[in-house]
């Protein structure tokens, strides 16, 4: 009788041998062994140093001191990932490939997708591994989040994008929970703004015209302690001018003193797991909101529904709260609707809608509190700046989530060329990969074109063994999609789709074809119950056409009001969650606002409700961004 060892468990037993030998080779350099942690045999000490290396090292001759079998998978876990992290693609590899990922639980699973992800792009140059590895989405949990920030930071560093790079650091120090390794992230930082400063990127530099407040504030400092000063005192005033300008950064909790001897006056404010790194948001200076929109110009007809929603919304608040202003934005730049905020004395604005204007808005210091109705490209986490969109992407990675909540484990997937098919369908694969799904095979259709025979018959070559389809398109050409999908004998395959699928109007006749295909939407669209068919109804009598036509929108301008009253009334804290009509609205550490969407199918052509959003749909994803804690 033979037996059969598999090339992956014969490389993982050398593997191990290596390192058994290794960690005796350490033993006999020492006289003798301590059971507290040190520098030299702490993994996670390695780690916060950023020396994932060794971290990997030590975690693997853990696992071959335990005799439980659990204990040394969990351990192998932490070596694949830190050697993933450190670069080691040999390494990596042969210790994931030893690892069952079904033996795992879900956010570990993620963990692991990721850290096949960074194999994936370790031999990309640093811009296209960039583009394989986006920021992570709202709602991804927080030990993903941070590890995503890092390896950011390192393939920016890597080409010399000095404050990206520096940036990125500052937003993984947003979600790090451990002490040891938040300090550590600090001096990292510091390091790095002090190279910033010898090559000429300072905080006004136009290398940094587009970083956040917290990245100039360490770059700031850094200009201050490269200086050669006349005297301690002049260095000491000025720390304290630069205190006063960047109040609450965090430099203030253990830098300032470690690298300067330098007591501040001030302190980050105590932050619960995940929170804002520059602290909690300041109180508006009063309760006056105003309403920030393109009220004339080319978007005028969206500004109106989201205009005419808000102040439904506001009708149905009672007198609490005094008439909010409205702004046309379509005659103001960015700095002037802020002029015109702090001379009404306003105390939170919401909007503006245009981009361009909000990523100007998210530059500037103010004191105005803002609900921004678009999302900036580069996170934002300056206290009151709050970001609420539709965004495609967030409906992408909620068909992504349902997906896995039904057991699916393998996708297709046919998106739109162009900007929009990207963004929506990085979205729906990154949140699908955090969950321990596969995208086995996709493909991109031209949207100005009815015959879809080429894409259709390429995604569905791997057809085998896949669960779905995910479709991005408008309903047009859903419906001909879903026909064509028939065409070609893939009618059992579940397609799943976004809002994007139903124009927001029942529409029997042309929606027949899409029967059985299954889409996330708002609740405000899709919900029912005696509560919504009421203000539905109520909206269209008072609104008309703009309510009907433009629900969507109507209602987003629903939500934006909550939002402005909450900040208005107690202020708004990651972890915050209501319930909206454009789903159940969940504030995220970064100020970006997660929707959780209603879940429907059509059937005779028409939408029905399979499940409304819970609050419970937000807790559990917040609980699974509880850090790894099995060490």
């Amino acid at each position: 009788m033979t037996s059969s060892i598999s090339p992956a468990f014969r490389a993982l037993s050398l593997l191990l041998v290596a390192f058994v030998l290794a960690g005796c080779a350490g033993q006999m350099q020492r006289p003798s062994d301590t059971s507290q942690p040190t520098a030299t045999n702490d993994p996670r000490q390695a780690e916060a140093q950023g020396d994932y290396e060794r971290a990997a090292t030590l975690y693997m001759q853990a696992s071959t001191r335990t005799s439980d079998p659990d204990r040394a998978r969990a351990l192998r876990l932490e070596a694949g990932l830190a050697a993933a992290q450190a670069g080691n693609v040999s390494m990596a590899r042969q210790i994931l490939a030893s690892i069952e990922p079904s033996t795992l639980s879900e956010l570990d699973r993620r963990r692991y997708s990721l850290a096949q992800r960074e194999v994936e792009v370790a031999d990309l140059r640093p811009d296209q591994a960039l583009a394989k590895l986006p920021p992570p989405t709202s709602g991804v949990p927080g030990v993903i989040a941070e590890r995503v920030w890092e390896k950011r930071a390192q393939l920016h560093f890597a080409q010399n994008d000095l404050i990206a790079g520096i940036g990125d650091l500052v937003q993984r120090g947003v979600w790090l929970v451990d002490d040891t390794m938040l300090r550590a992230n600090d001096e990292r930082i510091y390091d790095r703004a002090l190279d910033a400063i010898a090559f000429g990127q300072g905080p006004q530099s136009m290398a940094a015209r587009d970083a956040d407040d917290t990245t100039r504030g360490w770059l700031a400092l850094a200009d201050i302690g490269q200086r050669q000063w006349a005297s301690r005192d002049a260095r000491d005033q000025a720390l304290a001018q630069w205190e006063q300008q960047y109040a609450g950064h965090p430099a203030t909790r253990t830098l300032l003193a470690d690298r300067f001897n330098y007591s501040p006056s001030t302190t980050p404010v105590s932050r619960e797991p995940g929170a804002p790194s520059m602290g909690a948001a300041p109180r508006p200076t009063s309760d006056t909101v105003a309403l920030a929109l393109p009220m004339s110009g080319k978007f005028a007809n969206a500004a109106q529904a989201i205009h005419d929603g808000f102040m439904f919304a506001y009708s149905h608040a009672g007198a609490s709260l005094p008439q909010p202003l409205v702004y046309d934005t379509e005659t103001m730049g960015a700095s002037q609707l802020l002029d015109r905020a702090r001379s009404d004395n306003v105390g939170v604005l919401v909007g503006p809608l245009d981009k361009e204007k909000v990523t100007e808005i998210a530059r500037l210091n103010s004191d105005v509190l803002e609900v921004a109705l678009n999302y900036t490209d580069n996170p934002n986490t300056r206290p009151g700046f709050y970001q609420f969109a539709l965004a495609p992407e967030d409906e992408a990675s909620a068909v992504a989530r349902h997906a896995s909540e039904q057991g699916y484990s393998s996708a297709l997937a046919l998106v739109p060329k162009g900007d929009w098919g990207n963004r929506v369908f990085d979205a729906f694969r990154n949140t699908f990969n955090e969950r321990g799904g596969q995208v086995v095979n996709y493909a991109t259709y031209s949207p100005d074109q009815h015959d879809h025979r080429g894409p259709i018959q390429s995604v569905l070559s791997s057809r085998q063994g896949a669960d779905f389809i995910f479709v991005a398109a408008q309903p047009t050409q859903a419906r001909l999609i879903r026909s064509q999908l028939r065409f070609y004998r893939a009618s059992d395959l579940p397609m799943l789709s976004t809002s994007h699928i139903y124009t927001g109007t029942v529409d029997t006749d042309n929606d027949i074809d899409l029967n059985g295909v299954g889409f996330a939407d708002m609740p405000w669209v899709i919900g029912s119950g005696n509560f919504l068919d009421s203000r539905r109804s109520e909206a269209a009598q008072r609104y008309g056409d703009v309510a009907t036509r433009y629900s969507r929108l109507f209602a987003m301008g629903m939500d934006a009001w909550t939002l402005a009253e909450q900040v208005v009334d107690t202020g708004l804290s990651p972890g915050d969650v209501f319930e909206g009509m454009t789903g159940v609205l969940a504030m995220q550490p970064d100020g970006s606002v997660q929707r959780y969407l209603a879940w429907g199918v059509f059937r005779g052509g028409a939408p029905q409700l399979v499940e409304m959003p819970s609050r419970s749909d937000a807790q559990t994803d917040r609980a699974d961004s509880a850090p790894w804690a099995r060490r």
